[in-house]
This record gives structure tokens, sequence and C-alpha cells, in this order.
């Protein structure tokens, strides 16, 4: 009876603590973040590379993907542009694909979050700015690359203190 109670709540677990992820995300981007046309800086991130850790890129993704999507409909700081929500469902899956069982490897967290901010910061989001702002992608760009390259220590070194606490939050799990 317990082990069928203990299968029976992992799934319902697993379902709020994504929805506190979610929620944390959409409240540390839209409140306690910075956001402009160019540049936005948060640790939105963290709740999401946490769902990535603990769950895999599937669900991370949908994490990262509600809390774009809902923050920018319940909160919004201009138009809903559905390509910033696709960005962010890529930046969920990286995160999952690289700290899933990454078993405390260092250079899997760097690499994760070189690579987001490569092909989501730098990349895909300059590109959808560019679009709306009307102005060209390399005109944005050196402003953008001076905030990635000031802060990507600052991830770094913060989801590498997060996954330290890695077997904290797995047992919260259980």
């Amino acid at each position: 009876m317990e082990q069928a109670k203990q299968t029976l709540s992992n799934p319902l677990k697993k379902t709020v603590v994504m929805a506190l992820m979610v929620a944390l995300s959409i409240v540390l981007e839209r409140f306690l973040g910075y956001n402009d046309r160019v540049l936005s800086v948060s640790f939105s991130y963290l709740p999401i590379a946490l769902t990535g850790m603990l769950f895999g890129p599937v669900p991370a993704a949908a994490v990262s993907g509600l809390a774009d999507a809902l923050g920018a409909l319940l909160f919004p700081s201009g138009p809903f542009d559905i390509r910033f929500t696709l960005i962010a469902l890529i930046k969920g899956a990286l995160y999952g694909a690289f700290l899933y069982h990454a078993q405390g490897s260092r250079y899997r967290i760097i690499l994760a979050q070189a690579l987001v901010t490569l092909i989501a910061h730098l990349t895909l989001n300059t590109l959808v700015i560019s679009s709306i702002i009307g102005k060209g992608f390399f005109a944005l760009l050196p402003l953008r690359l001076v905030k990635n390259l000031l802060f990507l220590p600052i991830e770094v070194l913060t989801l590498i203190r997060m996954y330290d606490y890695r077997t904290a939050f797995e047992r919260m799990m259980k």
C-alpha cells in the first residue's frame, strides 16, 4: 500500500515542483530582473536549470516555455512573440540535456551555459530583437556580447553552487 501511495505521489510531486519552478522563473524574470528592449538581466535561468538537473530536457523545456509564455501574457513588457517562447524551449532543453545526470561535471555546467549564451542569448534572441526594433543584428551584437560575457561567469558560478546542492533537491523529490 505504501509503495502504491509513493508511486502515485511522485508524478503529482513532480508536477507541483515544475509549477513552482515556472512561478519562480516568472518572478525572477519579471519582478526581480532588469528588462528593456535590447538587454535583460535576471536569475530566471536558475529554476529552469534546476528542473533540467532534476527531471531532464523535456520537463526543463516545458518549464522554460511555460514561464516565458505565462510571464509575457500575464506581465507583458511588449507584444507577445512566440519566437521568444521557442527560444526558451531550446534553453530549457539545453539545460536538461547537459545537466541531467551530469554526475558532478563542472565541465558540463560550463558547456551548458556557454551553449545557452551562444545559441539562445547571442544568436537567436539577438535575431528576434533586431527584427522587432528594426536595428541590424550586428548593431545590437556588441552591447549584447559585452553583457553576456560579463554575466557568463556569474551564471556558471551560480549553477555550480546550485549543483553542489543537487542531492538535497533530489531528496526533496523522494
